[in-house]
């Protein structure tokens, strides 16, 4: 997969991750509240709509009616003149201060016995109805008075209406107030609508905010992610890694918002675990960090779950460079376990109060524990899968290669045991030059145990398997160097039968590079057969990674050094057998400077002495061997 289309979709996986934002308090009525919630801001909680609508009503139902005042000077100076000219004997003076105190105190239009409102120069004076009487009332008792006196007091349904509406818009909404540091609700309450409503009051509050952070959390984190690829196209995650990565992160994230997982149940190390074995340990615990921080911040924005899952990526990742078998599976387990616990223990004082329970450590430890278990075990399920599907090799599957009971190993012990006793300690030069320069160790061991099983077929043509007689005596060299030539070619043949890693195939195919057979190649020129250089040259590729070009160096050198047997005799035939590789081109292509091959020198030279070391003869008695 192309390195920048690596870093866009692992740029875009992420991006995608508010989509699968979770709403933690989606309680319905009769649930059991799960968490403790403290506030940490003031909270306002509005009253429910039925509380709304009643105290609407009661304000429309219990407001007062509103009457304006009606000058009465000039109309009763006009009542008054009107009627003494009609009624000359009547008392004028004692009519009119008697009809004065009454339309000064008040007459209304229209009786109403509760309080009523009085407007007046824009204000509503509060007033009783009941104290203020109506014309009917005054003409029982008086009929003469009645004729001078009218209604001051007048109901204004307009006035009322828009007196009722700006009491309706100052209905205050909130029913009441939550303080930083006082509790939002309690772990195991029961949910009811009061609950609903504190609960809304506390999202609008607190994870509204939240989620639009989270959302450019995602963004910016997508940025970076994407420069930092871009500038480092090196160090990007492989195709195998970019897929474990991207379903292992949605699927978690789907998980989390879909289902009622609980928050401490996490595929985290099955990523930590795959990547670094697929690339390296760094990039699987970067990766997995990023599902950490995505989660913590879904969650709470806090620390411990990114410190939880943390932990547990790191000492997964650790636990596969530790525990080299399958069978050592428990062993990581139970290592991601305990690390996930320590953390979360840490984590005790940051938590809120839930965190304290018993109960709730407990349940702490079982999803810690099925994390770990259910991570690991998909690790080694789909591991083989995943190595299969996209060509990749990791150090597991390498470790089984070199298990002596596979069956091509076997084989070649059987049918050509010198070339399984020089394959063995090429193997071993091959695993001590890589561990000094860096490289692949396993897989230089691995292809230093297989580069030569291409000799299963016709061993008997290899010196290393010949006994008594040479069948090279018989045959012309053309025919010998084809014969030799070939087990490069069956190698790779039996290595893809039997479904050996690419990189193993790649150091069978390149372990003599375009080696000239010199041999066979003076031979011909000796001879008065036509022949040409290309003929006893091997076909190639020339090594290409580290890993290739040592086990090169190491299968000339273990060949050649079967007649030296001292110190000085083996350096000067190393130097002899480098020299020879450079100068002919067959490292040009191998990323080792002067200095590492000056390292794998010194680690082939103690090997060497180790295998050429001879047994001092000891003297015989009594006709047997001591020694």
């Amino acid at each position: 997969m192309n390195k920048i289309l690596s870093a866009i979709i692992i740029s875009l996986v992420v991006a995608l991750s508010p989509i699968f934002y979770k709403d933690y308090l989606n309680y319905k009525p009769g649930d059991v509240i799960k968490k403790t919630i403290i506030a940490t801001r003031r909270i306002v909680v509005e009253k429910s709509p039925e509380r709304l609508r009643q105290d609407s009503m009661d304000i429309i139902n219990n407001s007062p009616p509103v009457y304006i005042k009606r000058a009465f000077i000039d109309s009763l100076n006009l009542l008054i003149d009107s009627l003494s000219e009609r009624i000359p004997t009547l008392d004028i003076t004692s009519l009119r201060k008697r009809a004065l105190e009454l339309l000064q105190r008040g007459i209304v239009d229209v009786k109403y016995p509760g309080p009523i409102l009085i407007y007046q120069d824009g204000n509503y004076v509060p007033a009783f109805g009941g104290s203020f009487p109506s014309i009917g009332e005054i003409c029982k008792k008086d009929d003469t008075l009645c004729l001078v006196l009218f209604p001051t007091l007048i109901y204004d349904s307009t006035l009322t209406y828009e007196y009722i509406n700006s009491r309706l818009k100052s209905i205050s909404k909130v029913d009441f107030i939550i303080n930083p540091g006082e509790v939002v609700v309690s772990k195991g309450e029961i949910v009811n609508d009061t609950t609903l409503r504190i609960l809304e009051a506390y999202r609008k509050t607190n994870l509204m905010p939240r989620r639009w952070a989270f959302l450019g959390l995602c963004i910016l984190i997508s940025i970076f992610i994407f420069i930092g690829f871009y500038v480092r196209r090196w160090d990007v995650p492989s195709s195998a890694s970019v897929f474990i990565f991207s379903v292992v992160y949605l699927s978690e994230l789907a998980m989390h918002k879909f289902s009622p997982a609980p928050i401490y149940f996490t595929l985290s190390p099955l990523i930590s675990l795959a990547v670094s074995s697929l690339d390296t340990p760094t990039m699987g615990i970067s990766l997995a960090l990023l599902l950490a921080i995505i989660r913590g911040a879904n969650y709470d924005f806090g620390l411990t779950i990114p410190l939880y899952f943390a932990s547990m990526a790191i000492t997964s990742s650790m636990g596969i460079k530790i525990f080299k078998r399958r069978v050592h599976t428990l062993y990581i387990i139970v290592m991601t376990f305990i690390s996930g616990m320590v953390s979360l223990l840490i984590s005790i004082p940051f938590m809120q109060t839930e965190g304290y329970s018993l109960s709730n450590l407990l349940d702490m430890g079982v999803w810690c524990g099925a994390s770990s278990f259910i991570s690991t075990s998909l690790y080694f399920i789909v591991l083989p899968l995943i190595e299969r599907i996209f060509h990749r090799t990791t150090e597991f599957s390498l470790i089984e290669l070199t298990s002596l009971d596979h069956p091509l190993l076997k084989e070649l012990s059987n049918k050509a045991p010198g070339t399984f006793a020089h394959s063995i300690s090429v193997g071993h030069l091959a695993e001590a030059a890589a561990r000094v320069v860096g490289a692949n160790h396993i897989l230089a061991k691995v292809g230093g145990y297989y580069h030569d099983i291409g000799k299963i077929f016709n061993p008997e043509y290899f010196i290393e398997n010949q006994i008594d007689e040479n069948p090279h005596d018989n045959l012309d060299p053309i025919t010998s160097a084809k014969i030799i030539i070939s087990h490069v070619k069956k190698g790779v043949e039996l290595a893809r039968k039997h479904n050996l890693p690419e990189e193993v195939v790649n150091i069978i195919a390149s372990h003599h590079g375009t080696t000239l057979l010199k041999p066979f190649y003076l031979r011909a020129k000796s001879s008065k057969l036509p022949y040409s250089e290309e003929q006893f040259r091997y076909p190639g590729p020339k090594p290409k990674t580290p890993e290739e070009g040592i086990v090169m160096l190491a299968d000339s050198v273990e060949a050649a050094s079967r007649g030296a047997y001292t110190e000085e005799e083996i350096r000067e035939m190393i130097d002899r057998v480098f020299n020879e590789k450079i100068n002919d081109g067959q490292l040009d292509w191998v990323p080792l400077s002067r200095g590492d091959l000056q390292k794998v020198k010194d680690a082939f030279i103690p090997i060497l002495l180790a295998y050429r070391h001879t047994r001092p003869k000891y003297p015989k008695k009594m006709g047997k061997d001591e020694g």
